[in-house]
């Protein structure tokens, strides 16, 4: 009698485990796959990008018959597969663990589309936010040093001696523009001891002055560019907006200028990078570079458009720039704005001009060469075709 009570118990805690397990399972499939799930050929690509169907196959053969031989790649059992559908959990991949549970460890969760040599996990591409005060009260440039800078350039560099004319297309297809308009450089700029993310409103230290030199560049190769100098920063202190809202306040910027203009293919919004020089600085033939590279937002349905549009001006700086681009990144909602202003058009990108220390020379041959190579396959695309 005794034993039977015991045995009754122990079945009875059994399937309570089990209802409890279960019922943590339906969850998942309810809130992670099935209703919020979208079977659009991207989500199911996005899904099984991890599964290599090769190596599946042979597992599933192996699991049936151990006369076959089972894969030399990584365990794709149905159980790890189930797993990451139901829970998005890897077990070969950290960040799925403690990536909810530390929201530091998501700026980790950028997915690498291409990358170049020295780019890890550790040096990922991240945004630093600059303090409230600093956004109210930008740097200055130091005037001292920028004359300094500008005796030093007595000579014009080589680019700038066989220049063509700055012309002015009627049909303009680029657009040139700046959400965080006041990331800037800090070898120009006064009081950056203690400032580890600068920010200033001066365009000689800016990534405006960065899109002005990349417009006049592109209009030097008969391109018909539209430039915003739109102020993101004072649109977000007047409405009041945190320094995540300026992609929604670019937003409004891009929407009017290609509802005012649909022959604005091109959407190109410059930023700066936070990491430091070490990082951030190439030397191809001698010469310091700033490096460059593009970021793709995964939140829009041309997603797969603009990847592959980012991946061949990579491979085009790769070719004839050695070293100067860092890569491809991917971006998703919980890495980021997840969109970038980047569903307004299938060539939308956003570039990274060098970081916090490279110098204005670095950032000029950069730029220099990105708008060699931008121009190359836009008229490559256009049938080289002049305005």
């Amino acid at each position: 009698m005794q034993k039977s009570k015991t045995r009754s118990i122990i079945n009875y805690l059994n399937t309570t485990v089990l209802a409890v397990i279960m019922l943590f399972v339906i969850v998942a499939l309810i809130t992670t796959s099935y209703f919020s799930f979208k079977f659009s050929s991207t989500n199911l690509t996005n899904l099984f990008k991890s599964v290599n169907s090769t190596e599946f196959y042979v597992d599933m053969m192996h699991s049936e018959n151990h006369l076959f031989p089972k894969s030399e790649g990584r365990d794709s059992s149905l159980s790890n597969i189930f797993l990451h559908l139901t829970t998005n959990i890897r077990f070969d991949d950290i960040r799925t663990l403690l990536g909810r549970e530390l929201p530091a460890l998501t700026y980790f969760h950028t997915e690498i589309a291409v990358a170049e040599e020295g780019t890890t996990l550790a040096n990922l591409p991240f945004e630093s936010i600059p303090s409230q005060d600093m956004l109210e009260n930008p740097l200055k440039v130091d005037e001292e040093k920028a004359k300094q800078e500008e005796n030093s350039q007595t000579q014009p560099p080589p680019s700038e001696e066989h220049k063509n004319p700055v012309t002015e297309p009627n049909n303009k297809t680029v657009f040139i523009y700046n959400s965080h308009n006041l990331e800037a450089y800090r070898p120009l700029l006064e009081n950056t001891t203690n400032n580890e993310n600068v920010v200033s409103s001066d365009e000689r230290a800016n990534v405006v002055g960065v899109s002005s030199k990349l417009t006049n560049l592109l209009q030097q190769e008969g391109l018909g560019v539209e430039f915003s100098k739109a102020n993101i920063n004072q649109i977000l202190l007047d409405k009041k907006w945190n320094y995540y809202s300026a992609y929604k306040a670019s937003k409004e910027v891009v929407e009017a200028a290609v509802s005012k203009n649909n022959s604005l293919k091109y959407l190109i919004d410059i930023h700066r990078d936070a990491a430091g020089k070490q990082i951030t600085t190439a030397s191809i033939n001698g010469k310091n570079y700033a490096k460059l590279y593009l970021v793709v937002g995964k939140g829009n349905t041309n997603y797969e458009k603009n990847l592959a549009f980012s991946i061949r001006l990579h491979d085009e700086l790769k070719k004839n720039y050695p070293g100067i681009s860092r890569g491809v990144f991917l971006k998703g909602y919980d890495e980021g704005d997840g969109v970038y202003n980047q569903n307004f058009s299938d060539r939308a990108i956003l570039l990274e001009v060098g970081g916090v220390d490279n110098t204005n020379d670095e950032i000029t041959r950069s730029i220099e060469a990105f708008a060699e190579i931008f121009s190359k396959l836009y008229w490559e695309e256009n049938n080289a075709t002049q305005q």
